[in-house]
């Protein structure tokens, strides 16, 4: 009977360690469900705002892709390098969208941004080198390094012989320096291209009535007009060159 006490006794003591056991395994496990599920409802947040970053980036709203693409890095646990390269591909963008011609770039927005796109964009999708090479040349040529400017359009062109705005921003460079003749085969190359393409009539326009040839300036103004009807600068531009032809009569 003590046998059986003992035994009793032995047995009750391992089915009390094997309870404890599974308390434990359970208090491991369920934090570890819920780490689980907190992981996976962050992964959807951090995807829709990812998708919402490549939504605005496809309507050229790079400012807000940027804020997003940041939104999903700040928000992903590992820091993930493929969010952070569609923020700074959104950040850059954002000069050769937004930026006026010759102004000076914003302070938020450094050569390295370029530098690390390009080196990791090497071999990869062309049209995304392609604008980041433009925006790059256009950083540039704000900070007047005209030369780097031109060997960041020639690199476009030789990856993109057919991308109509590569053509505008070295006819902007070249018009930039004076070039005019340079300048005026850019824009007429880009209007081969792209015959809609607004930018490159008005700064078309622009140059010839520089140079006096006001015919040729308001009949590119024109054009431009029909193409960005309502356009306050090329309403104002033509009724200029309109009222100086009237005066020549």
């Amino acid at each position: 009977m003590e046998t059986e006490k003992k035994s009793y006794s032995k047995m009750w003591t391992f089915m009390a360690g094997a309870g404890s056991a599974s308390v434990m395994i359970l208090a491991f496990l369920l934090p570890s469900v819920q780490d689980q599920y907190d992981r996976y409802q962050s992964r959807k947040v951090i995807d829709k705002y990812e998708q919402l970053g490549n939504d605005f980036f496809t309507e050229e709203k790079y400012d807000l892709a940027e804020q997003a693409y940041a939104k999903a890095y700040e928000l992903s646990e590992n820091k993930r390098l493929d969010i952070e390269m569609k923020r700074l591909n959104a950040k850059v963008n954002t000069i050769g969208n937004n930026l006026v011609w010759g102004a000076e770039p914003p302070e938020e927005i450094q050569d390295i941004d370029f530098q690390f796109l390009l080196k990791m964009e090497k071999g990869q999708e062309k049209i995304d080198r392609v604008a980041i090479l433009n925006s790059y040349g256009v950083y540039l040529s704000a900070l007047k390094r005209v030369k780097e400017a031109k060997n960041a359009f020639e690199e476009a062109i030789k990856l993109d012989t057919l991308e109509a705005v590569t053509y505008i921003n070295l006819g902007n460079l070249y018009d930039q320096q004076q070039n005019t003749i340079e300048a005026e085969k850019c824009y007429l190359k880009a209007i081969h291209l792209d015959d809609t393409n607004a930018h490159a009539h008005y700064n078309l326009g622009l140059l010839y009535e520089e140079q006096g040839k006001l015919p040729s300036a308001k009949k590119e103004m024109e054009k431009t007009l029909k193409l960005e009807p309502g356009d306050a600068d090329v309403i104002i531009e033509l009724k200029n060159i309109e009222e100086t032809l009237s005066t020549r009569e």
